[in-house]
């Protein structure tokens, strides 16, 4: 395999950002205008088509957000807790080249090697690789003993493994279809809660978060009856209330839930969501407890620093990434009402073609407030304009800066913790466009016992890993 050097991969991944800037800046431009203007502009030059290094682009921000996916399922359920059996993983390995590997390696260990390949690659030594094209990968660990098999003298562990896409999406739903455990989170939104208020600080005092821990593997009827009761897209507004209160009291009989209050930072970070939204939607008062709890639902997932909330927001880059952008043709704007018509229900329309139409149906499919969420994902600034800067800084500190300690604005930041806050995706924007990072025990009952790591301006990371890599000259761009 040619593989892509890691300095390649994150200016794909700084290309991408600087782009989805521009379709913000300029909603009304085509992407593939847009694009064109900034490859003369920072002298990128084309592989051998035209589109080729946008091709190439998009696959690697793509790719790097499918390994964040699968990194927080594996972490879930087997970095420092085993709720997945290795009998239910039989056969994963078919879809995989393995090359190099212990004649004792078991799938489950397989899922491991791929995560924390992927997690720990800073240093000289490449244990993940990606391809040139961006559609293939590669782990290569030179040894996996444990400490214990290194004392008693055995031998050397190499694992080196090639594999695709494909391997990588079969994966998760095997993982997520075998796990026995799972998440679930909920918001405790009292019915006098005052969305209207003017006094939104202490409306917000009402709020809880309030978390499920399940210490133990669940049987799988019971991983299914979640699942069941998770599936809401077909329920009535009185319906998904009875269904919330089912599954709350489910989730109790296995194991009463931890409460949490908001800190004021949370707040200061909600209060400003809902003041822009009711800014927006002028002149609209939002007066319903069902509407009510369904946008602060959307909200309060966004200043939890807890993994599965960020899972989401992660497909929904994928979708935007892997989908609408296959059409260069596209602008912004188009996109927004492409979203639209499928939040509306709106009949698809007669130009959309056999890829247009796929789109919207699997949008369609997904039901519930999925669609709701992906539109308002796409207006909100964060998940348009920083969210993609963040990928660019998290891959730079996660694959490429070995430094021990980070400086930025006057402050200096443990690195290991600030890559630790990336990988186990314990972090939020706040208000300023700060990225607000956290650290904690990967034990699974211990994830919101949280070590605050660094509030960092987004707008200062990316500018610092830029300079870095353009004082390097890996990275000669218009900042």
């Amino acid at each position: 395999m040619v593989s892509m050097e890691k300095d390649k991969m994150i200016t794909y991944l700084f290309d991408y950002a600087c782009l989805s800037n521009l379709m913000i800046d300029n909603p009304d431009k085509s992407v593939k205008e847009l694009f064109d203007k900034y490859v003369i502009e920072n002298g990128i030059c084309y592989y051998n088509t035209e589109s080729e290094y946008y091709d190439v682009m998009r696959r690697t921000f793509t790719a790097y957000n499918i390994f964040r996916y699968y990194s927080i399922i594996e972490d879930f359920l087997l970095n420092r807790d085993d709720f997945i059996s290795n009998n239910d993983l039989n056969g994963l390995e078919s879809s995989f080249t393995i090359i190099e590997a212990p004649h004792d390696l078991i799938n489950k260990k397989l899922i491991q090697y791929i995560r924390n390949a992927f997690n720990h690659n800073s240093d000289d030594v490449e244990r993940f690789k990606m391809s040139a094209n961006g559609r293939n990968f590669e782990i290569n660990l030179r040894d996996t003993r444990t400490q214990k098999e290194k004392d008693n003298g055995v031998s050397p562990k190499p694992v080196r493994i090639k594999f695709n896409f494909g391997s990588l999406l079969k994966t998760i739903d095997k993982m997520s279809e075998k796990r026995q455990n799972t998440l679930y989170l909920s918001f405790d939104i009292p019915e006098d809660f005052d969305f209207n208020t003017d006094d939104l600080d202490n409306e917000l005092d009402k709020i809880k978060f309030v978390h499920y821990y399940f210490p133990r593997k669940m049987d799988s009827s019971v991983t299914n009856r979640f699942d069941q009761l998770n599936d809401t897209k077909d329920l009535d507004e009185k319906e998904l209330f009875e269904r919330s209160d089912e599954v709350n009291a489910y989730a109790s009989q296995i194991n009463p839930p931890t409460v949490f209050n908001l800190d004021n930072d949370q707040k200061k970070c909600l209060k400003d969501m809902i003041e822009k939204f009711r800014i927006r939607i002028q002149p609209t008062k939002i007066e319903k407890y069902s509407h009510v709890c369904g946008y602060m639902f959307y909200f309060l997932s966004k200043v939890i620093p807890v993994p599965g909330l960020k899972i989401t927001d992660i497909e929904q880059q994928i979708f935007l990434c892997g989908n609408y952008l296959l059409d260069t043709n596209l602008t912004y704007k188009e996109i927004l009402n492409r979203l639209i018509k499928v939040v509306r229900n709106d009949p698809k329309p007669d130009y959309y073609d056999e890829i247009d139409c796929n789109i919207h149906d699997s949008l369609v499919n997904k039901g519930g407030s999925y669609p709701y969420r992906f539109l308002e994902n796409m207006i909100d600034g964060s998940f348009t304009r920083l969210m993609p800067a963040i990928t660019f800084v998290d891959a730079f500190v996660t694959h490429y800066y070995n430094e021990s300690t980070i400086e930025i604005d006057g402050q200096i930041y443990d690195r290991e913790k600030i890559r630790n806050s990336f990988v186990h995706q314990r972090w939020y924007i706040d208000k300023d466009y700060n990225i607000c990072m956290y650290d904690a025990d990967p034990r699974n009952i211990n994830d919101y016992d949280l070590e605050f790591v660094g509030k960092i301006n987004i707008g200062s990371f990316t500018q610092w890993a830029y300079n870095i890599l353009n004082n390097k000259n890996v990275l000669k761009r218009t900042l």
